[in-house]
């Protein structure tokens, strides 16, 4: 992606939960450097603000505090209101364009929401704004800085609460027609009157079976049902505390129901990630989220299928690595995006 470097840049994060928003210095030119080297350079912000979201989620409160937000992390550096500084936003939602309208966040609970141009109204042209997929965010922060650094092909998944993607074709953000390009999580893998519902609407979606909350469920489900577990000590005797960390401690340990559960959900995900290389041939793919992050048995069973689901040639010349920039990742994806001037309202 080529376009005019800033001096200052800020990055928004606007999760479910959470609202932080970063100004980072020259970071175009850390994104250069890491390219070079060809591995993570750890790129801190100059200053950081981090507010709840609020129960209050009316599209004009959330804008009003975004915008409260960049001013107070701007004053924290001392940027002039004059100077142009753009500022990305990643957010956990499916977008209708490259506007910046919200098609549907279930966590934000907003459809069709003109977000996008709300916030460029709200914080004036010295602020031109760009509005990203949160995972798109994450997957170009990953790309510049982070486990992607020095790639030109990458597939980045996320697997947590839900299953996220991005992708980097030749150097640029594949953000697709409305910005939902790599939204692995909505592949299916099963099918049928029987097949898992998703929070999409769907049944069969991968992340109907091994997003996190999914998975969490389920473990409780089965759990109350009567299955035996070592993961039930592991967490002190009771059932609501076992979580997939548990569950995956106990596979390792060579529990039968946990890994009865990895083999049957391993294959799964290595289906969807298989199918995933087999199109798209990366010559990277950048695995990360807070399943994935505590569920080591669960991630080496799905690279093992991986390597059975997945032609040689396709498979042999990636390179599967972790996810290296944690929760800063969508903090400079998004900052690197509007930086470069992709999708600016």
């Amino acid at each position: 992606m080529s376009g005019p470097a800033h001096p200052w840049v800020v990055g928004v994060d606007l999760g479910g939960t959470n609202l932080r928003v970063a100004v980072f210095r020259e970071l175009a030119a850390a994104a250069a450097a890491a390219r070079r080297a060809g591995a993570p350079l750890a790129q801190q912000p100059a200053a950081v603000v981090r507010r709840p979201v609020g129960d209050d989620r009316r599209l004009e409160t959330i804008v009003a505090r975004i915008a409260d937000a960049v001013k107070e992390v701007l004053g924290q550096v001392g940027v002039s209101r004059v100077a142009v500084v753009p500022v990305g936003v990643g957010v956990a939602a499916m977008l209708a364009d490259r506007k910046g309208t919200v098609a549907n966040s279930p966590h934000l609970g907003w459809r069709n929401a003109a977000f996008g141009p709300a916030l460029a109204g709200t914080l004036g042209p010295a602020r031109p704004i760009g509005v990203y997929n949160d995972v798109n965010a994450v997957t170009y922060g990953e790309y510049g800085v982070g486990a992607g650094a020095g790639s030109r092909d990458m597939l980045c998944v996320f697997v947590g609460t839900g299953i996220g993607g991005g992708l980097v074709v030749n150097g640029a953000l594949a953000e697709g027609a409305t910005s939902c390009a790599g939204e692995i999580g909505h592949v299916k893998v099963t099918w049928g009157d029987d097949a898992a519902r998703c929070n999409c609407g769907g049944r069969g979606c991968v992340e109907a079976y091994v997003g996190g909350s999914y998975v969490q469920a389920r473990i409780r489900r089965e759990l109350a049902a009567g299955a035996r577990s070592l993961a039930v000590d592991l967490a002190g005797g009771e059932i609501t505390a076992v979580n997939p960390g548990h569950v995956d401690a106990a596979a390792a340990e060579g529990d039968p129901w946990a890994l009865g559960l990895w083999t049957e959900l391993a294959p799964l995900f290595a289906v969807a990630l298989g199918n995933a290389i087999t199109l798209l041939n990366p010559d990277r793919v950048v695995l990360g989220g807070g399943l994935f992050g505590r569920t080591p048995t669960l991630r080496d069973q799905s690279l093992l299928a991986l390597s059975l689901v997945t032609p040689p040639p396709l498979l042999d010349p990636v390179d599967i690595v972790m996810a290296a920039l944690a929760d800063d990742a969508g903090l400079v994806g998004s900052a690197l995006l509007a930086d470069a001037g992709v999708s600016l309202v």
